[in-house]
């Protein structure tokens, strides 16, 4: 199989605004961007419009696909295992239609990777050059090429991920400063770790019943085999994280602090124990982007030796640096975790 790829055409943006017309009068409101290839001023592509439609729940249907097949698209594909990822056409330009649930980290990815290419010539043209090469190779299926098409992504999105995620300055500290630094302790994986954590899962779903949406071991701790801070990382998900009152004090009589609060950076809070093991408490509100972004990260890393190994000579690498803070050994993993999330989101 063939791939033809056509130089930019300055048509394409308007078919995006046509479909743009027909699935907003489908769906009023609909949070919907053009994205791929064709939505990059001077880029070649193959000439099929890429639109991305995020709704509260890709997984259900109900809620919008009978809407669009009204108005003339049909579902081709659906993904339960990837991210509930589903592809609609159109009735009659040739289009892709991906829709993804709010909160997925596959829509900051592609957002990410346009509006760089947008503004980053050199890279653009890197892109464009490694798709001109694999298109003159012959390809059993079409996902074979984008599949090749991998490496040079994951290249130039590691450079948008890392300039996107400047440190935020936004951090208001409750009950204590930044912990200071020094040395960084690493121990081999505990099999004791999971236990600390459904004992820490006990006590939260205790205090809160019914306010927990969800709740996750994450972190270093959660992964089998990783070496790691003996410190006990927790996910919770609650209905509203800026609404302290509805889960903090219910926490503190439980045996947790509030730290810290992150208002820019989706509302995060993070709350300690006043007794051991070590745990930092996460907590965000539902359809947060970090939620996916920290249980993707786990997931991999538990399913993929080589990543799980290049994680621990990174963590083991920077554990003999001295630190001034214990952020600053944290930021410094910042390179290769991003690198392990955009490959597990690939």
């Amino acid at each position: 199989m063939n791939i033809e790829l056509a130089e930019y055409d300055p048509a394409w943006p308007g078919l995006f605004e046509r479909e743009r017309v027909r699935v907003l009068g489908a769906l009023p409101g609909a949070e919907l961007e053009h994205v791929g290839s064709t939505s990059v001023p001077g880029l070649c592509a193959k000439p099929v419009v890429d639109l991305m439609l995020v709704v509260a729940d890709a997984a259900d249907e109900v809620s919008y696909v009978p809407a669009l097949e009204a108005a003339g698209y049909r579902v081709v594909v659906r993904e339960d295992d990837w991210h509930d990822h589903r592809i609609l056409k159109g009735p009659d330009t040739n289009i892709n239609l991906h829709v993804f649930s709010r909160g997925c980290a596959q829509v900051r990815r592609h957002l990410m990777f346009r509006d760089w290419l947008r503004a980053h010539g050199e890279d653009r043209e890197l892109y464009a050059s490694a798709k001109r090469k694999l298109a003159e190779s012959d390809w059993v299926r079409v996902q074979d090429y984008a599949d090749a098409k991998n490496a040079v992504v994951l290249e130039i999105l590691e450079r948008a991920y890392l300039a996107w995620r400047v440190p935020s300055d936004d951090v208001e500290f409750v009950t204590e400063v930044p912990a200071r630094g020094g040395s960084i302790v690493l121990e081999d994986y505990n099999r004791a770790w999971p236990e600390w954590y459904g004992v820490e899962e006990d006590r939260i779903r205790g205090a809160l019943g019914e306010t927990v949406v969800r709740l996750e071991h994450c972190g270093s701790t959660s992964v089998p085999g990783l070496a790691a801070k003996p410190l006990i990382d927790v996910l919770l998900v609650v209905p509203d994280s800026d609404d302290e009152d509805a889960y903090v004090p219910a926490l503190e009589r439980a045996g947790y602090y509030l730290r810290l609060r992150e208002h820019g950076w989706h509302e995060h809070r993070l709350l300690k124990r006043h007794e051991a093991p070590d745990v930092n408490l996460h907590v965000f509100s539902p359809a947060c982007e970090e939620i996916d972004r920290m249980l993707v990260f786990r997931d991999f890393l538990r399913s993929d030796d080589g990543a799980r190994a290049e994680y621990e000579r990174t963590k083991r690498a920077l554990a003999s640096e001295s630190w001034d803070r214990v952020q600053d050994y944290a930021d410094a993993k910042t390179r290769v975790v991003e690198r392990i999330i955009l490959r597990a989101l690939a």
